[in-house]
């Protein structure tokens, strides 16, 4: 039996442009339910760099998206501190890099409105001792690091606390529309296949580089450029600041830190199908020459990973085959009643994880108008609740590492955690590198899908150390079959699930020290474990 839902808005995809417009609609008071296929953030808004952008990047080729960017980086570091890093930047020119290009770059700052301060080299390479010493000129300015997954997570969470509601593992199978008017859409449960009816007179098509897919089930065509981008992960964090080359953004330009770590990409170059994750070693490896640039050593140093995500972007009248790099970065709201002549339809594509919370705001203030609402958005003013709560730092039972990274990581579940933390076997860590603890494991937990190791990594950091989750996979996946949180079947497809992402990520990284590590991964799971089987990964 179909089940049926009544709301006002339906929201298609659970990345951060998603969950970012069900919390402004919640915050206005209009029912709203999100639908994502997989976990929240399974997309683009976790396979990216994690850059709270200052603007500069695209301060001379796109300076409409930079001047966004700006205005969102200050409205973002008032609103969600408990997942920013005021790292700063560094724009760094090297000697190959054209003089006419940074007077471009310094004079577009300056009249955009962006801070830019010239630093000494002295100090720059005292602050960046890995710098590559023959930079001609340095320039700090206001860029930092985000933390894409608990931002995602805690703008979801408070989304729901205001009366929102989430389905994830759950996939869009057709649009319902009456007369050139959509009144809602079908969907489907990937695990059970139960399908449910979502009647709403607004549909919001937000799901990054699959929204051409949703758009076809209208009987539209909307062409979405998926530029795909390939970042590495090395095994520690050795830059202060963010550091970019001071030359028109490319590939290989750009090194962030991100908590202990630091990610360095990225490239640029068109797929066709939205699930290309793929990862290539010659595409790498130009990467890492151009990287050299800024910082001559990073052959020596050890990297973990490899990812990619699909930027989605847009371009009215661009041709698909559009470099990404031409395209702007700035974002699209359309209306497809004016566009297409089906009402009831708004897509929000393009942007950065930066401006989400903009573009979140004009489809709401677009959706407002269209219902004859009149309510201002509160977003830019209200901030999410600070998950760097200090009730952690008095858990006597935890060592000062685990209370550091609970400090930053405990988010909603703060209360649910500490008390957990009392029970036999809670607060056994079971994950040495990121000092995750069972209870955070178990709190964790998603309510909706199949138990899924890559959605408990996304909310607790669960193997994203430098030995990629070979001890506490199995641990974490055992544990939770003993307390019955999970069947052992389900379990063991977990298991090879996670580990066979894994290891494609260290596979194409797999020199030295991680080639050693992905050899011992191998042994324990395959040889000791005995998993053989071979499954198409979920992550």
């Amino acid at each position: 039996m179909t089940e049926c839902v009544e709301t006002d808005v339906a929201v298609i995809g659970g990345g951060v442009t998603g969950v970012g417009v069900l919390r402004d609609l919640a915050l206005r008071g209009i029912r709203a339910v999100l639908i994502e296929k997989g976990d929240l953030g399974h997309g683009t808004s976790t396979r990216n760099h994690g850059l709270l952008h200052s603007g500069c990047r695209y301060a001379v080729r796109d300076p409409e998206a930079a001047i966004e960017s700006y205005h969102e980086n200050l409205i973002l570091k008032r609103i969600v501190p408990g997942s920013i890093e005021r790292t700063d930047g560094l724009f760094v020119k090297l000697p190959e890099d054209t003089d006419s290009y940074a007077e471009k770059w310094l004079a577009s700052c300056k009249n955009l409105g962006i801070p830019v301060t010239e630093v000494a080299l002295e100090q720059a390479f005292k602050e960046e001792p890995f710098l590559n010493r023959k930079a001609q000129a340095v320039f700090v300015v206001p860029d930092g690091a985000i933390d894409d997954f608990t931002l995602l997570i805690d703008t979801a969470e408070d989304a729901k606390r205001h009366g929102a509601h989430v389905l994830t593992y759950h996939e869009v199978t057709d649009l319902m529309i009456d007369q050139g008017r959509v009144s809602g859409l079908i969907c489907s449960d990937t695990t059970s296949g139960k399908q449910t009816e979502i009647h709403a007179p607004i549909v919001v098509n937000a799901a990054g580089p699959w929204e051409g897919k949703i758009a076809k089930l209208a009987g539209i065509h909307f062409e979405i450029i998926n530029n795909k981008g390939m970042l590495v992960v090395f095994s520690h964090r050795f830059n202060k600041h963010v550091i970019n080359r001071l030359r028109m953004p490319s590939d290989g330009d750009i090194f962030v830190p991100a908590h202990d770590v630091t990610i360095f990409g990225t490239t640029g170059k068109n797929v066709r199908d939205p699930e290309d994750f793929s990862l290539n070693r010659a595409e790498l490896d130009d990467m890492l020459a151009q990287g050299r640039a800024l910082i001559p050593t990073i052959r020596e140093m050890r990297l973990i990973r490899a990812y990619a995500g699909s930027r989605p972007l847009y371009q009215a009248h661009a041709a698909s085959g559009s470099s990404g790099r031409d395209v702007t970065r700035g974002m699209a709201l359309i209306d497809h009643e004016a566009r297409d002549g089906i009402a009831g339809l708004i897509s929000i594509t393009g942007g950065k994880l930066t401006t989400f919370r903009l573009m979140a705001e004009k489809t709401v203030d677009l959706i407002c108008e269209k219902m004859g609402i009149n309510v201002a958005c509160t977003t830019d003013q209200i901030p999410l609740p600070d998950r760097r709560s200090e009730a952690f730092l008095r858990q006597e039972q935890l060592a000062p590492a685990a209370k550091n990274k609970l400090f930053h990581w405990a988010g909603t579940h703060t209360a649910e955690i500490k008390t957990r933390l009392k029970a036999t076997q809670a607060g056994q860590v079971l994950c040495e590198c990121e000092q995750v603890t069972w209870a955070e494991i178990e709190a964790a937990i998603p309510k909706q899908g199949p138990f899924n190791l890559g959605d408990i990594r996304r909310r607790t950091r669960l193997g994203m150390g430098p030995c990629q989750g070979t001890f506490c996979q199995f641990r974490a996946a055992a544990l939770a079959g003993e307390k019955g949180v999970t069947s052992c079947h389900e379990a063991d497809q977990a298991i090879c699930r996670s580990i066979r992402e894994r290891q494609k990520g260290m596979a194409i990284v797999a020199t030295g020290e991680t080639a050693k590590q992905l050899q011992l991964m191998d042994a324990i799971y395959k040889v000791s474990l005995g998993f053989q089987k071979e499954e198409k990964a979920h992550v």
